[in-house]
């Protein structure tokens, strides 16, 4: 089974045209069902044999009714509400408080923390333990606040394995990039790496499966806009201790170039079975990375 519709069931245009679907393809004898996911996405999935004959049927159908209702051409009043954002803004500030109340957050920041000197001595695993610790409350809350208001919205609408899966490798490539200019001992770390990744996920996502031109009387300015909510948090969080502005600069290009590849092809990676899959991913990344620094530390 293939999905060859995703959407927000919180959304009632969503609803409505999820229902659509399912009545054009049961009048062309097309077998489908509905999945609906823990995230409130739903997806449409069709035999892998017939998704050609769906697809095709839907555009026959759209040609025909012009008035049909198009996917998601506003954005869903609980969109910024997600779950898993939550979760991820809640972990971060759980590492912080456990690291900070046991006396070992100097260490941490230096055994775990990203600095291109580590990494071309082959630790690797810093870009991506990097993003989970923070030099201050102060730090700390500014990220949560990216977290929700940037990741939570792309959690919604990629799902959450896929977008978890997404920010972390942006994330990761961004604090890659930004520490690959000359060994520098200087120690770099923060979500806000991951958080600017998000803003340039959007913006991706925007420019290639956005809604049409047509449909918005300035929309080229519409794409635009998480450019500059990138660029306004950039500023705001390039302050506290051992932060890298050029790592958040990097993250927003990451996110952006990796969002211009994925999504175009996103439609096959959509649903429930792979946002599990991704979410494995995601958690065997974050085990080799703590696990591999644990190693590299231990005596002998």
């Amino acid at each position: 089974m293939k999905s060859i519709f995703t959407g927000s069931i919180h959304n009632e245009n969503i609803r409505k045209q999820a229902d659509l679907i399912l009545v054009v393809l049961a009048s062309q004898s097309v077998r489908a069902l509905i999945e609906t996911g823990p995230d409130g996405l739903c997806n449409i999935l069709v035999p892998d044999d017939d998704v050609f004959k769906a697809q095709q049927q839907l555009k026959k159908y759209a040609r025909e009714n012009k008035d049909i209702p198009r996917q998601a051409p506003h954005v869903p009043t609980r969109i910024f509400f997600s779950p898993a954002a939550l979760v991820t803004a809640f972990f971060l500030s759980a590492i912080h408080y456990i690291i900070t109340t046991r006396g070992l957050h100097k260490q941490a920041i230096l055994d775990f923390g990203s600095s291109s000197y580590y990494l071309s001595q082959g630790q690797s695993f810093r870009a991506v333990t990097a993003l989970f610790l923070h030099s201050n409350a102060d730090h700390l809350l500014g990220n949560m606040a990216g977290i929700i208001v940037l990741a939570g919205p792309l959690l919604r609408l990629s799902g959450y394995g896929q977008g978890l899966l997404l920010l972390l490798a942006a994330g990761t490539a961004g604090n890659l990039v930004s520490e690959s200019f000359g060994p520098d001992l200087r120690l770099s770390i923060g979500a806000s790496t991951a958080v600017m990744a998000a803003a340039g996920l959007l913006g991706a996502r925007r420019m290639t499966i956005g809604e049409k031109s047509g449909q918005s009387v300035f929309p080229k300015l519409k794409g635009v806009a998480p450019f500059v909510a990138a660029a306004t948090l950039t500023a705001m969080f390039s302050h506290g201790e051992n932060t890298d502005v050029s790592a958040h600069l990097f993250g927003f290009l990451a996110g952006t170039g990796i969002g211009l590849c994925y999504y175009p092809l996103s439609a096959p990676l959509s649903g429930p079975v792979i946002g599990r899959i991704s979410l494995g991913i995601v958690l065997v990344i974050l085990c080799t990375a703590f696990l591999q620094g644990l190693l590299t530390f231990l005596p002998g």
